[in-house]
């Protein structure tokens, strides 16, 4: 498979949230935690599918954080990073092996040059975290930063 196409079909339809101008509309009362968790109002969202909908309309403006869609724009907070990379995986292309990170979401991102891994200072550590699209970040979770620092070892 080419490089190209797997990226695309990897990330599905991102909403144009950058070309949006809605009017801001407030804060709302929901925070994603370091976990990767959801909460409104201090509770769990605990529905999946209400999350990733919340999750395509994010977007991390000024180091702010905001649910956007076309009508309004509205302020959320994030602990850390509003998702976790929990996963990953080798995939081979006519150009290579590729990584692929798949998120606390489900959604799988390409380690490429759209999607760099960045070393960012947390409580006095470097850690790594995935660049994803409109300004968010996926924080590398335990286990796969030790499952790619074994791999790095042996190479």
């Amino acid at each position: 498979m080419n490089l190209s196409a797997l990226s695309l079909q990897l990330e599905g339809a991102i909403p144009p949230l950058d070309t949006w101008d809605p009017p801001y509309c407030g804060e709302i009362d929901i925070l994603i935690k370091a976990d990767g968790t959801w909460h409104y109002h201090g509770t769990p969202i605990t529905r999946l599918r209400l999350v990733k909908l919340f999750a395509k309309v994010l977007i991390k403006e000024h180091d702010e954080y905001f649910l956007k869609t076309p009508a309004e724009k509205v302020k959320i907070s994030v602990e850390d990073a509003p998702f976790l990379i929990v996963n990953w995986y080798l995939s081979q292309t006519e150009q290579g092996d590729v990584i692929c990170c798949i998120d606390n979401l489900e959604r799988t991102f390409l380690l490429n040059q759209s999607h760099p891994l960045l070393l960012r200072e947390s409580n006095q550590q470097l850690l790594p975290y995935l660049q994803l699209h409109h300004g968010l970040t996926a924080k590398i979770n335990r286990t796969t930063y030790y499952q790619w620092a074994e791999i790095a070892k042996q190479v």
